[in-house]
């Protein structure tokens, strides 16, 4: 599992960020934190999935085993959190380059080959944070 340099997170979630990372981390995530990911299916733009069923040992063992990581690039706390968040990040890209190519946005081709712009030990940016 990988998180984005420039982790985006909801109003609620930014305040109880580095526990949440840390819950998530642990294995003990609580119930109500969504994750923000690239999509799995290149017709969609954002996936949003339940951190509880996303960043299980299982999940990641069968990622692993596909070959695949989890890039993180948000972090909310509810349902209703994670879609606007979703909705800002997806406004964000089309307002910096006017369209809607959230892979080269976020730099996930790279990650896929080299993972720049990720870290898995430490998140200071709040670049993401959404107000």
């Amino acid at each position: 599992m990988f998180w984005y340099n420039h982790l985006y997170t909801s109003k609620t979630a930014t305040k109880k960020r580095f526990s949440i990372i840390q819950k998530i981390r642990s294995g003990s995530i609580p119930a109500k934190a969504y994750v923000i990911v690239p999509a799995s299916n290149r017709q969609n733009l954002l996936d949003i999935w339940e951190a509880s069923q996303a960043c299980t040992p299982e999940a990641e063992e069968r990622r692993k085993q596909a070959g695949e990581e989890l890039l993180i690039l948000g972090i909310a706390w509810g349902y209703e959190e994670a879609l606007e968040l979703a909705g800002h990040m997806v406004n964000e890209v089309y307002q910096a380059t006017g369209n809607f190519d959230i892979r080269s946005y976020f730099g996930v081709k790279e990650y896929e080959t080299n993972m720049p712009g990720v870290m898995e030990s430490s998140i200071n940016d709040n670049s993401g944070v959404m107000e």
